[in-house]
């Protein structure tokens, strides 16, 4: 399987998996669907050391357990290579700008489009950022 094949798989099973469930802090969340996809990569991936959370402020307990204050910094802390968002093939990670102090992360599809939660709507959308709210991006495969 190609790299682009395997992206797009772990895209699929991530889809597959949560698409049609509601947002649910500490079960249908941005960290829990990038742990998600990360590990259809390979990745080995221990956010049971955040423990359980419910709550935006549960959360931030979770991360900073973890040693982490952001989502952003946890995507660093596993090691994933920083790229510039020009860069983001299918399947890469993604930070989107997010009125919370933890931050947001999403999947990027293509054509400018990210997998992520919105607040406008109960589950996994389909959104095009401005170039202005993509904050950071990773590759998740090199």
């Amino acid at each position: 399987m190609t790299l682009l094949e395997r992206r797009h798989a772990a895209i699929e099973a991530t889809m597959a998996k949560f698409r049609s469930q509601p947002f649910e802090w500490g079960k249908v969340d941005c960290a829990r669907v990038a742990a998600f996809h990360l590990k259809q990569l390979g990745y080995k991936i221990a956010i049971s050391k955040a423990g359980r959370y419910t709550t935006l402020r549960g959360a931030a307990c979770a991360l900073k357990r973890m040693g982490y204050s952001t989502l952003a910094e946890m995507a660093d802390g596993l090691g994933l290579l920083p790229i510039t968002p020009a860069r983001m093939l299918i399947g890469d990670l993604v930070e989107i700008a997010a009125e919370h102090p933890i931050g947001a992360i999403g999947i990027y599809s293509t054509n400018g489009n990210v997998f992520c939660f919105h607040e406008d709507h109960p589950g996994l959308v389909t959104l095009k950022p401005s170039p202005k709210s993509i904050l950071r991006a990773w590759s998740v495969l090199s």
